[in-house]
């Protein structure tokens, strides 16, 4: 009687299973899928919303279906939004106001979850800096025509620096971490936090210290980003979007101890040769939750203050000679998609 019970469960759970195989795969044929191209490699602390919310299925409870790329960072992340490759792009601000200052296709934010950006100047503590004023009589590492270039003057003056004091060293994305690696400079410009590679380093007995930008200077952070032509066309698509990554990053800010791990999980399994997971969770704390929390108490996650956009739009005016015009933070940003 005890196996005649058990066969007729079994039964009945593959008839059941059977029965509802097609709505499930009804229901997964009913998402919409659009596309999310971010403004680097995705494992970096800044992406960690978005797989949270592609992996705990908030963007299907949305109707969404998600495919999640990388790209050469905000330019190139900008230019596949641009040419319809995407409908989404995690994309720097300072990047989308410079790229509107030159007159490039209207984008505009619609979310910022890096209310401060976390682009520094990486260096080693066994170098004997401590201050920024200690860079002086020091050789830094830039890439010619980044933000961080265009802004080094605007940090030194913020931190009192003589720049005559600092020698300045070229050099292009592909060879400035072997650069800085083999000590052929003292400090280097164009790294963001959780992303220096210190996990590297320290094996080799050495410890990475970094001078965040944004926090002498008005710099904020990444965000979601839409064509014009989507606005106008299908709002609610982006009121979905945003209102699933909203809450990811809300879990993000409001739980990083539970949330962080469990994105740190999820993004080692998406890429090749990252380091595991502990680590990658060690130095996502450096952004998460500190730079990622709302800008204004009682605002929702997401919510970014015109007036600081002001102060950055005045600031990159100031050092970008190819800025043409100056955008007004209405053209560039907007909190309304945001879900309250």
């Amino acid at each position: 009687m005890r196996f005649s019970r058990i066969a007729k469960l079994l039964v009945f759970s593959a008839i059941t299973s059977i029965a509802l195989s097609p709505s499930s795969w009804a229901q997964k044929a009913q998402l919409k899928p659009v596309t999310l191209v971010l403004e680097w490699t995705g494992f970096q602390p800044q992406h960690f919303g978005f797989w949270i919310a592609k992996e705990r299925g908030w963007y299907a409870d949305e109707g969404l279906d998600v495919t999640i790329k990388n790209s050469g960072g905000s330019t190139q992340a900008m230019q596949i939004l641009t040419g319809g490759q995407a409908q989404f792009a995690n994309v720097a601000a300072s990047a989308l106001v410079q790229a509107a200052g030159r007159g490039s296709a209207p984008l505009k934010m619609v979310a910022m979850f890096s209310q401060k950006d976390s682009m520094s100047m990486a260096y080693f503590e066994s170098s004997g800096i401590k201050t920024p004023k200690d860079l002086e009589g020091r050789k830094m590492g830039l890439v010619p025509g980044s933000v961080a270039f265009l802004l080094w003057p605007s940090f030194a003056k913020a931190n009192n620096i003589d720049i005559s004091k600092v020698s300045i060293k070229s050099w292009d994305f592909r060879s400035y971490y072997g650069i800085f690696g083999a000590k052929q400079v003292d400090v280097a410009g164009n790294f963001t936090l959780g992303s220096t590679g210190e996990w590297l380093f320290k094996q080799r007995g050495e410890t990475v210290r970094q001078f965040v930008f944004s926090d002498s200077v008005p710099v904020l952070g990444t965000g979601i980003v839409v064509r014009g032509d989507l606005i106008k066309s299908d709002p609610d698509l982006i009121r979905h979007f945003v209102k699933a990554t909203q809450r990811a990053w809300a879990y993000l800010a409001t739980d990083s101890k539970s949330a962080v791990p469990e994105a740190a999980k999820i993004v080692h399994q998406q890429f090749d040769e990252t380091p595991a997971p502990e680590i990658i969770a060690e130095y996502a704390y450096e952004m998460i939750p500190g730079r990622m929390l709302v800008a204004q108490p009682g605002k929702p996650q997401g919510w970014s203050d015109p007036a600081e956009w002001s102060k950055m739009i005045d600031l990159l005016k100031t050092y970008d000679t190819e800025m043409t015009t100056t955008p007004t933070p209405g053209d560039v940003m907007t909190n309304d998609f945001l879900s309250k």
